[in-house]
């Protein structure tokens, strides 16, 4: 690494003035900094001129989630794990993503011990009045809830199968929600209430209820029972029973979505799922090695400054397919760009120029093959209902984590 530092910029190091330097905390603040300035100018134009109407209300979509990376278990002190039959130190990735436009949002790096749920009210002092925010079942806070609606923001959210829900903001006692689909659901394969929810918070929400073809709850109800089995647990049989439906929760009005728009919508989350696939498998920001603190997050932060600054590239190349009436395949442009180091070299050279000329050439290989299945943004640009998308979607209904609860 030295020789090639010498040979690209003249600078001239000892392969431990090297280590000393990564390993100090002049240098993890150097790249913090870094870190955050890439993420400022990584705004820009989206990589789509489409906008679908459902999302048209909203000036951003912000979608949360983490990625834990296991690390030396030296570094237990610094990157304490999350226990059980996980590594003893590992270091959690928070993202959030601004899908409407297509940009990072924001990134922060925390120990993987930390859960998802306690930090879901970082991102409140970011958000603003009108943007969407759509987060998995990890996140799920009733505080977290009721200040969005106070900032004038919107969520979208699975329903945890634990909290309460009240048919008014006074009632004495909470709904059983399957007896509640029973007796006023009328049969229907998708329905909706207004209900209120939170023991003590009563927030108002749109719930809304899909009941799932017999394949797809079957699939969800034998991974739940595979799951309690490996801990130990019996699952619920009024939890089996919640599993026979997908069951959704926002404050977004019904003059913006129909009640057949919130499954369909929240599929987005699979964008954050799919960017994380990326860093792992192609940036390769899980092979962390090294056993001081201050190593791996200089690590981290220099490789994630290399995908913000790759995904600008994207963008340019996104437009352009676009204008052809293509689709840009995200992981072809990506292994083209790593190929003969084209984007390492145009870095160190700044050449960048250059190297947006041959990627927009090189365009006609990097398109997405022709598929069959719709892609979620076709779904959302073209207003397919949930329980209508199922055959163009395989991950649909399959988010089948246990719920806190579901177990005896």
């Amino acid at each position: 690494m030295c020789d090639s530092l010498e040979e690209r910029s003249g600078v001239k190091l000892t392969p431990q003035a090297l280590c000393d330097r990564v390993n100090s905390d002049g240098a993890v603040r150097f790249m913090e900094s870094a870190l955050t300035k890439a993420l400022c100018e990584a705004g820009g134009s989206p990589l789509t001129t489409q906008e679908a109407a459902w999302l048209a209300p909203f000036p951003r979509v912000l979608l949360q989630d983490s990625s834990q990376i296991e690390v030396n278990e030296a570094l237990t002190e610094a990157f304490k794990g999350s226990g059980g039959n996980a590594s003893t130190a590992s270091v959690k990735i928070d993202f959030s993503y601004d899908v409407k436009n297509e940009q990072a949002e924001h990134i922060a790096i925390r120990q993987g011990a930390d859960s998802d749920q306690g930090f879901a009210g970082d991102l409140l002092a970011r958000v603003r009045k009108a943007d969407l925010i759509i987060r998995d079942l990890g996140y799920f806070s009733l505080d977290a809830f009721a200040q969005l609606m106070q900032i004038g923001a919107y969520f979208l959210s699975r329903l945890s199968y634990t909290v309460n829900l009240y048919e008014t903001a006074d009632a004495p006692a909470p709904i059983k929600l399957i007896q509640h689909i029973n007796r006023f659901g009328g049969g229907g394969q998708t329905m909706e209430f207004s209900l209120f929810i939170g023991e003590r918070q009563r927030l108002p929400i749109r719930l809304v209820i899909y009941r799932l073809p017999r394949e797809v709850y079957r699939k969800r109800q034998k991974a739940a029972i595979k799951t309690a089995k490996r801990k130990g647990r019996r699952v619920r049989l009024s939890y089996l029973k919640f599993l026979k439906y997908s069951v959704f929760m926002t404050n977004v009005p019904a003059d913006f979505w129909p009640k057949e728009a919130l499954g369909t919508l929240y599929r987005l989350r699979w964008q954050v799922e799919l960017t994380f696939k990326h860093w792992k498998s192609l940036f390769r920001i899980d092979l962390l090695k090294g056993t001081r603190p201050e190593r791996i997050r200089c690590l981290l932060y220099g490789r994630l400054i290399v995908i913000l600054v790759v995904q600008k590239l994207l963008a340019l190349a996104a437009r352009q397919a676009e204008d052809e009436g293509r689709e840009l395949s995200f992981d072809k442009a990506i292994q083209w760009l790593l190929r003969h180091e084209r984007f390492l070299k145009a870095f160190v050279a700044r050449q960048f120029d250059t190297l947006i000329s041959k990627l927009l050439a090189s365009l006609g290989r990097l398109f997405k093959s022709k598929r069959k299945r719709r892609t979620t943004r076709q779904l959302i640009a073209q207003q397919v209902g949930y329980l209508d998308s199922f055959s163009d979607s395989p991950e649909a209904g399959c988010d089948s984590n246990l719920a806190p609860g579901s177990c005896a």
